[in-house]
C-alpha cells in the first residue's frame, strides 16, 4: 500500500526544521535541521530509479544551498551559491535546478554533475516562482514585474547559443506581482497554465497557443494556487481578509475552489456541463449569488485559518488538500466536502514550501534489504557557467578565461562543506590559483608554430593538478576518520613544488613570447 507524505519547511529563522510526515494520521516520520529557506525555495529531487531520495534547500538572507536525504536528519551537502537564491525549481525528471534572484537573474543547474548550463537576465525585478511543465519541455518564470515569462528548455540548455536568450511567450496580462504558477499534466500541445497575482485575479492559459482562456475574479488577493490532477477544478489561496468571524473576532482568510467545468440548466431545463474557459471570458469567484450567468451553485470555499494562506499542495488524487499560513499553521482538508480533517502544529513561523509524494524506499523497514539505498547523485553547484566538454576538449585561444575552460577548474570536493572551506583558505590553494592563472594567461598567444611549447605548459599544470587532487584526498580521509588535524602535516603538495611549477610556467611562456 502507497504511504502519502507530506514535507514542509519554514522561512523563519526561530523555527529552522524541515518536517516530514504523514498526511492522513499527521504522525512525524523525520525532520530535517539547519534550514531556512525563503517562499518556495525547497524542491524535491525526482528520480526514476529507487534511489535515496534528496532535496534541495536555498537558504534565506545568504547564497547558500543545503542538500538532505531521508536517510539523517542533519545536512547532507553544502556550497556556496553564485548569487542568493529567493525560489527553485527541479525539473520533474530531476535533471536540472533552476534559481531565481532577487534582481530578476535565472541560474540553471544540471544536478548530477553540478554545472551551471546558464545565466541570464529574465526580468527587471524579483522572481517570484520558477515551475517545469510535467514534461519538462518549458519553464515558467514569474516576477514583481507582473509578467510570466515561458522558456524553451532545449534553448536554454544549448551551449552553442551565446545570446541572452528570448521566451517563447511573455504574458503581461497581469497588473501586479505574480504569486504562484501550476502547470496541468499533459504535453506542450495539449496543457493549461493558471497564474496568480496580487491583482485578485488568476487566469488560464492555453500553452500550445500561449493565449489567454479565462480571467479568474476574487475578492482578495491570491497567495498560492493548487491544480487538481484531473484539470476539473483549481484551489486558490488568499493573502487578505475575506471577512471577520463574528463568534472569534478574527479575520477569515478562504481557498477558493474555482470549477472549471460546471454544470448549466437550459430553458427547456436540460442540464449540460460546460467548460468555463474561451474566448478571454470573465468568471467571478467568491464575489457572492447562488446563481450567476444561468449557472446552479454557490462559492465553494475553505474556510479555517485567520492568517495570510502562504502555500498549497493537493495529493496524487486530488482527494486530500494541504495548506500553511504566515503564522506556521498546517490543515489538512477533505477536498469533497471541505472539511478540516486535521491540524498540525510542528512549525513555529511561516510556511515557505509544501510538497506532497508517496513514501520513498529510503523509508519502509525492508528486512530484505542488507543496506540503505544509495543517495541519487549529486556534484556542488559550479558559481560559474561551464559548457560541456566535448571529446577534443576545449578550445584553446585566446579568448577563453578560467571560467570557459573546464580542464583546468578543480572540482570540488564532494565529501562536506568543511574540506571545502580548509582547501580555499590553505596557502596551497593560493599558490595553485596563481599557477592557474599564469597557464591561462599563457595560453593566450598559442599558435600551430609553438604547439610545443603549449603541450609542455599543459603537462606541468596536470602535474601540480594531481598533487593537488593528492592534497584533496588526504584531507577528506583525515575528515571521514575524524581527526582532529584540518590538513596533514606533511602535504603532497608542498611550497617548493608549487614555486618551482610556477616558475617553470613563468620560463616558459616567456620563452614563447620571445619566439
Amino acid at each position: 500500500m502507497f504511504v502519502e507524505l507530506a514535507l514542509t519547511s519554514s522561512s523563519d529563522a526561530g523555527d529552522g526544521t524541515t518536517y516530514l510526515w504523514n498526511l492522513h494520521t499527521g504522525s512525524m516520520l523525520g525532520s530535517f535541521k539547519q534550514n531556512v529557506s525563503p517562499l518556495q525555495s525547497l524542491a524535491l529531487v525526482n528520480n526514476p530509479r529507487n534511489l535515496g531520495t534528496i532535496f534541495l534547500s536555498a537558504q534565506a538572507e545568504k547564497g547558500m544551498m543545503h542538500v538532505y536525504n531521508f536517510q539523517k536528519d542533519q545536512v547532507f551537502l553544502k556550497f556556496p551559491l553564485p548569487d542568493k537564491i529567493v525560489c527553485l525549481a527541479t525539473s520533474n525528471r530531476g535533471k536540472y535546478c533552476a534559481g531565481g534572484t532577487e534582481n530578476g537573474r535565472i541560474h540553471i543547474w544540471e544536478i548530477a554533475t553540478g554545472i551551471l548550463h546558464r545565466t541570464f537576465d529574465a526580468h527587471y525585478k524579483k522572481i517570484t516562482v520558477l515551475r517545469f511543465s510535467s514534461d519538462d519541455t518549458v519553464m515558467f518564470s514569474g516576477s514583481e514585474d507582473a509578467v510570466v515569462h515561458v522558456w524553451m528548455v532545449n534553448s536554454l540548455l544549448d551551449d552553442s547559443q551565446t545570446d541572452s536568450p528570448a521566451p517563447h511567450y511573455s504574458w503581461t496580462d497581469h497588473t501586479l506581482p505574480i504569486t504562484d504558477i501550476q502547470c496541468g499534466v499533459g504535453r506542450f500541445h495539449g496543457a493549461r497554465v493558471v497564474t496568480s497575482s496580487l491583482d485578485h485575479t488568476c487566469k488560464l492559459w492555453d500553452l500550445s497557443k500561449g493565449v489567454l482562456l479565462t480571467t479568474f475574479l476574487f475578492p482578495t488577493k491570491i497567495m498560492a494556487l493548487a491544480f487538481d490532477p484531473a484539470e476539473r477544478f483549481f484551489l486558490a489561496a488568499s493573502g487578505t481578509p475575506a471577512s471577520t468571524s463574528s463568534t472569534a473576532n478574527e479575520a477569515d482568510y478562504l481557498i477558493y475552489q474555482a470549477l472549471l467545468y460546471k454544470s448549466k440548466y437550459t430553458q427547456q431545463g436540460y442540464s449540460t456541463i460546460e467548460a468555463v474557459d474561451g474566448d478571454s471570458g470573465l468568471e467571478q469567484i467568491g464575489l457572492g449569488g447562488a446563481k450567476r450567468n444561468g449557472v446552479r451553485g454557490g462559492d465553494l470555499v475553505f474556510r479555517g485559518h485567520h492568517h495570510p494562506i502562504l502555500r498549497l499542495a493537493l495529493n496524487f488524487d486530488g482527494s486530500a488538500l494541504v495548506s500553511g499560513d504566515s503564522k506556521g499553521q498546517l490543515m489538512v482538508w477533505d477536498v469533497a466536502s471541505r472539511q478540516m480533517v486535521r491540524e498540525v502544529k510542528q512549525h513555529k513561523g511561516a510556511i515557505s514550501s509544501i510538497t506532497t509524494l508517496f513514501q520513498p524506499v529510503d523509508l519502509y523497514s525492508n528486512t530484505t534489504l542488507t543496506e540503505k539505498p544509495k543517495v541519487a547523485a549529486i556534484t556542488p553547484f559550479k558559481r560559474i557557467p561551464q559548457a560541456r566538454m566535448g571529446e577534443g576538449g576545449p578550445d584553446v585561444n585566446g579568448n577563453n578565461s578560467i571560467a570557459d575552460d573546464p580542464q583546468i577548474m578543480i572540482a570540488t570536493s564532494t565529501s562536506g562543506v568543511d574540506e571545502s572551506d580548509v582547501l580555499a583558505q590553505s596557502q596551497e590553494h593560493q599558490m595553485l590559483e596563481n599557477v592557474r592563472r599564469a597557464y591561462v594567461g599563457s595560453r593566450g598567444g598559442l599558435s600551430a608554430s609553438s604547439g610545443a611549447s603549449g603541450t609542455k605548459l599543459a603537462q606541468e599544470y596536470q602535474d601540480l593538478q594531481l598533487k593537488y587532487q593528492e592534497l584533496e584526498a588526504k584531507l577528506a580521509s583525515l575528515t571521514a576518520s575524524g581527526a582532529a588535524a584540518p590538513v596533514p602535516a606533511q602535504p603532497s603538495l608542498s611550497s617548493s613544488d608549487i614555486s618551482a611549477a610556477l616558475s617553470g610556467l613563468r620560463s616558459s611562456g616567456t620563452k614563447r613570447r620571445k619566439a
